[in-house]
C-alpha cells in the first residue's frame, strides 16, 4: 500500500503542470528585466536574483521528485540514464548558443560592444579568441562560477561576457553530487531520508552567514553557499514522497500560507539588492530559497486553485517552456546591443524571444526526442499505469507535437 500511495503522488507532482511553466516564466522575465532596467533606472529590487534562486528550487524539487519515483517503481536509480537525459535537456541547446557567440567573437575580435556587460558602467576589455576560447570552456566544463570568485585566476581579468552560465554551472555541479548521494539516501527509510535532506538543507541554507570574512564573490558564485534552494526543493520533494504535503490541499489556511509566500519573495526583491549589508543579503538568500521551495509545493499541491491557474495562462506556459533559450541569450543580447538607443530594451527583448524560439524549435525539441532510449525499463507502476519517467517522455512528445504542426 505504501509503494502505492507513492506512486499516486508522485504521478500527480511529475507529470507536466503547465503552472510550472508560468512560475519558470516568471523567473526568466525578472532576470530581463533587471539586466535590461535595474542598474539603469537605480531600482532598489533585484528580481533577477530572486528568478535565480526561484530555478534552483524548482530544479532541486522536480530532479530528485523524479529521481525518488524512478526509485519506488523500479527498486533503482539508473545513473547513466539520468546524465543522459540531463545532457540531452542541456547541452545541445548551450552548444549552439556557444558556438554562434564565439563565431561572433572571433569574427570581431577586440570589439567592445562584445564584452560590455548589461551591469556595467564601462566599455569592457578587448575580446580575444583566446580569451573566447577560455570562456567556451569553461562553460562546457561548468566551471564558469569558480572562474567567477576571483577573476584574477581566468584571462578575462573581469567579468566575462558569458559570465551568467555562472547559474548554469552551479546547477550542473549540483546535478554531479546530488544523485550519487540520492542512491544513498534512497537505501535508507523514507522519514529518515527526510530528516538527512533537512540536515543537509539547513547547513546550506546558513553556510554563507560563517562566511563574513569571505569576499562577496566567494559568497555570490560558490555552490556551496549558491545550492541552498536546489536543496530546498529537495527537502520538499521527499517531504512530499511521504505525502507529507495532504493538508495544504483542501486546509482553510492556505492562502494565508500563499499570501505569506508572496510577500516573502516580495521582500527577498529588496534583500538581495542590498550587496553592501552582507546581513541583510544572506537573510534575503535564507527567505527566498525557502519560499521559492514552498511556492511550487503550493502550486504542484494546488493545481486547480487560483494561483496555479492564473501561473497556467497560455502566454505565461509559451514563455516558459522557452526559459532556457531566453536564459542563454537575453544576457548576450542585451550586451550586443547595450547603448543602441532608445530602442534598446525592445530590441534585447525581441532578439532574445526570436533567438530562444530558434533554439526551442530547431535544437531543443529535437534533441528531446532521443530521450525515450534513456528511459527506465519498468514502464508501469504496480497498478499497470506509465511510469512517472515514461509519463514525462509521452507528455514531451505531446508537447513537440503540438508546437511542430
Amino acid at each position: 500500500m505504501e509503494r502505492d500511495t507513492k506512486g499516486l503522488l508522485s504521478a500527480r507532482a511529475h507529470t507536466r503542470q503547465p503552472a510550472l511553466d508560468g512560475m519558470r516564466a516568471l523567473f526568466v522575465l525578472g532576470v530581463i528585466a533587471y539586466h535590461l532596467w535595474a542598474d539603469s533606472h537605480g531600482w532598489k529590487i533585484d528580481p533577477g536574483n530572486v528568478g535565480v534562486v526561484g530555478f534552483f528550487a524548482l530544479s532541486g524539487y522536480l530532479i530528485t521528485g523524479l529521481l525518488i519515483k524512478e526509485h519506488d517503481q523500479t527498486g533503482r536509480v539508473h545513473m547513466s540514464y539520468f546524465y543522459a537525459r540531463r545532457a540531452l535537456r542541456l547541452l545541445p541547446a548551450l552548444c549552439f548558443f556557444l558556438f554562434v557567440w564565439l563565431a561572433v567573437d572571433l569574427l570581431f575580435q577586440h570589439g567592445q560592444f562584445l564584452s560590455t556587460v548589461p551591469s556595467g558602467h564601462s566599455p569592457g576589455s578587448p575580446v580575444s579568441w583566446i580569451t573566447g576560447l577560455e570562456a567556451v570552456s569553461a562553460a562546457l566544463l561548468y566551471v564558469t562560477n569558480w572562474l567567477n570568485v576571483e577573476p584574477n585566476w581566468h584571462l578575462w581579468f573581469g567579468y566575462s561576457p558569458i559570465s551568467h552560465l555562472w547559474t548554469l554551472a552551479v546547477e550542473e555541479q549540483f546535478y554531479v553530487i546530488w544523485a550519487p548521494v540520492m542512491v544513498l539516501l534512497l537505501r535508507l527509510r523514507r522519514h529518515a531520508a527526510t530528516l538527512v535532506a533537512a540536515a543537509i538543507a539547513l547547513v546550506a541554507l546558513i553556510e554563507p552567514l560563517f562566511l563574513s570574512g569571505a569576499t562577496f564573490n566567494r559568497v555570490y558564485f560558490g555552490t556551496d553557499t549558491r545550492c541552498a534552494a536546489l536543496f530546498c526543493g529537495a527537502l520538499c520533494a521527499f517531504i512530499g514522497s511521504t505525502d507529507g504535503w495532504r493538508a495544504l490541499r483542501t486546509a482553510r489556511w492556505a492562502p494565508l500560507l500563499g499570501a505569506g509566500i508572496v510577500g516573502a519573495i516580495l521582500w527577498s526583491n529588496y534583500a538581495l539588492r542590498q550587496e553592501g549589508n552582507r546581513g541583510v543579503w544572506n537573510a534575503g538568500l535564507i527567505v527566498c530559497s525557502l519560499a521559492c521551495a514552498l511556492a511550487v509545493v503550493f502550486v504542484v499541491e494546488r493545481p486547480h486553485r487560483a494561483a496555479a491557474r492564473a501561473l497556467s495562462s497560455p502566454l505565461l506556459v509559451a514563455i516558459g517552456k522557452r526559459s532556457y533559450a531566453l536564459y542563454l541569450w537575453s544576457y548576450v543580447l542585451n550586451t550586443w546591443l547595450r547603448d543602441t538607443g532608445a530602442f534598446e530594451p525592445l530590441l534585447v527583448i525581441l532578439t532574445s524571444f526570436a533567438a530562444a524560439e530558434i533554439s526551442y524549435r530547431f535544437v531543443e525539441l529535437p534533441a528531446l526526442r532521443f530521450k525515450h532510449h534513456f528511459a527506465t525499463t519498468d514502464t508501469t507502476d504496480t497498478i499497470g499505469r506509465p511510469s512517472v519517467p515514461a509519463l514525462a517522455e509521452l507528455e514531451e512528445a505531446e508537447v513537440e507535437e503540438k508546437v511542430l504542426m
